[in-house]
């Protein structure tokens, strides 16, 4: 072996251990900085917040509010603080839901609802009042569909009272399905 093959190997090993450390720390540095961008505060916050949405002839269609909402741009999601969710069809409010706490994900697409969820649809000229109680609601507001895989009770006036567990509640056909343990009580 001649001295321009071990002076060309050690200069090799030696560019090869260089790179391999810088290449070592940039990766550590790009680890860290993903790790604060990881926190408990929030991107951004609005405090007393309210979000309309108006169908294609420009009438209300639904509007969100709340006492605060938090986003959260790591977990791509909103927390909100004391939620207020309501449905208009002709400039009426048809539908209103609120609770303690909510969180928004899929790009706007959902809404968890949690804690102490009240569901009232209005009355209207065919059907009495109904109030839905549950812990956790999931509201799907483009497609007019609530759902729930927690316990529930619905009130329906003027005697009605239903429990069971999991809801599907599609507004565009009217149809509520309560998926199991089902139990009524009718009072005269």
């Amino acid at each position: 072996m001649s001295k321009y093959s071990i002076f060309f190997t050690i200069s090799l090993l030696l560019i090869i251990f260089f790179i391999s450390y810088w290449l070592n720390s940039e990766v550590k540095k790009e680890l860290e900085i993903k790790q604060k961008k990881i926190t408990n505060n929030p991107d951004f916050f609005l405090k007393n917040f309210s979000s309309k949405q108006t169908n294609e002839n420009g009438e209300l269609n639904f509007s969100l509010n709340g006492i605060q909402m938090n986003f959260f741009s790591f977990s791509d999601e909103s927390n909100l603080k004391k939620p207020k969710f309501k449905k208009f069809e002709n400039q009426k409010n048809i539908l209103g839901i609120k609770s303690d706490k909510g969180i928004i994900f899929d790009n706007g697409e959902k809404i968890k609802m949690l804690d102490n969820v009240e569901l009232v649809r209005n009355e209207t000229k065919t059907k009495k009042q109904m109030k839905l109680l549950s812990n956790e609601i999931v509201i799907l507001p483009n497609n007019e569909f609530v759902t729930s895989e927690k316990r529930i009770k619905i009130i329906q006036e003027p005697n009605i009272e239903v429990d069971g567990i999991g809801l599907q509640y599609n507004k565009k056909e009217g149809i509520i399905k309560i998926l199991k343990e089902v139990r009524v009580q009718y009072a005269k």
